[in-house]
């Protein structure tokens, strides 16, 4: 009698780690599943409604505040007047909730469960973390430079009663406009990593507001001694590069060159992403 051929089971673990270590490669379904599920979710709409009214609201206010009392207005006021930087004024909030929809583009599968589902059917976590990455980049960019575009327009348009106005042809002013699409951008996958490397939605919103902005606080604390951590700051790193007339005075000593600036971006894209692609590449 032969003996039975006894066909040696797979290593799990090994298949487990192999599954883990599937590698960065995003096909186009992935991108495309990836985008129905992002864009099927009331929150992304409502929280993109949110960041446009902020930034357009507050730009407009501002601007029209300056274009009225433009004639009161201190002779140091009006020396340090920016018009990039008055159109923009509702950025740093508005971005905030670029960052909050970042953290939700992930989180939320976590606590829901339905992340397992997507793992099961993409063998590959690093695939799935660089295709949900893809994802939420390219919408934040595209709407972050769709929103800059408009809220230079109206801002400007509110400027041109006084002749303070800016086209986009002149020195500087297109650099600004583009990187404020590009901050935002940055924002909102700042959050996506803290909402891979967290896991819960109130916990990496958290983080998040402290990152990008309860920080601004806690080195103006340390400005006796060093004004290094100011530099470092995202929001420091975007008023680099948003104005066309550098600051000076204090304001300078807070600022980044506009080249340190474009390091300091790549610099927190760079640590949040990875940690996040780390994260999910332990167990579910």
């Amino acid at each position: 009698m032969s003996e039975p051929v006894i066909t040696p089971s797979p290593d799990r673990t090994s298949a487990s780690a192999s599954t883990r270590r599937g590698g960065f490669r995003v096909t186009r379904g992935m991108l495309v599943c990836e985008w129905i599920k992002l864009g099927s979710v009331r929150s992304t709409w409502l929280t993109l409604l949110c960041a446009v009214l902020v930034v357009l609201a507050f730009g407009l206010f501002d601007t029209l505040s300056v274009s009225e009392t433009w004639h009161t207005l201190a002779a140091d006021d009006r020396a340090s007047f920016d018009p990039l930087a008055e159109s923009f004024a509702g950025v740093q909030v508005g971005g905030l909730a670029f960052g909050v929809l970042g953290v939700l583009a992930v989180s939320v599968e976590y606590e829901t469960g339905t992340i397992r589902t997507t793992f099961s059917a993409v063998p590959g976590r690093g695939r799935v973390f660089a295709a949900k990455a893809v994802v939420v980049g390219a919408v934040m960019l595209i709407t972050g430079l769709a929103l800059a575009v408009v809220a230079f327009l109206g801002g400007q348009w509110m400027l041109s009663a006084e002749g303070l106005d800016v086209g986009l042809a002149d020195p500087g002013v297109l650099r600004s406009v583009a990187c404020t699409g590009l901050y935002l951008a940055v924002v909102g996958l700042v959050g996506y990593g803290l909402g891979a490397l967290l896991r819960h939605t109130a916990g990496a919103i958290s983080v998040m507001f402290a990152v990008v902005w309860l920080t601004y606080g806690a080195s103006h604390a340390v400005e006796r001694w060093s004004y290094v951590p100011d530099r470092w700051l995202l929001v420091s790193a975007y008023q680099s590069l948003s104005r066309i007339h550098p600051e000076s005075g204090t304001g300078a000593l807070r600022s980044p060159t506009v080249t340190m600036a474009f390091v300091e971006l790549a610099t927190y894209l760079a640590v949040f992403l990875s940690l996040g692609a780390w994260r999910m590449s332990r167990d579910a």
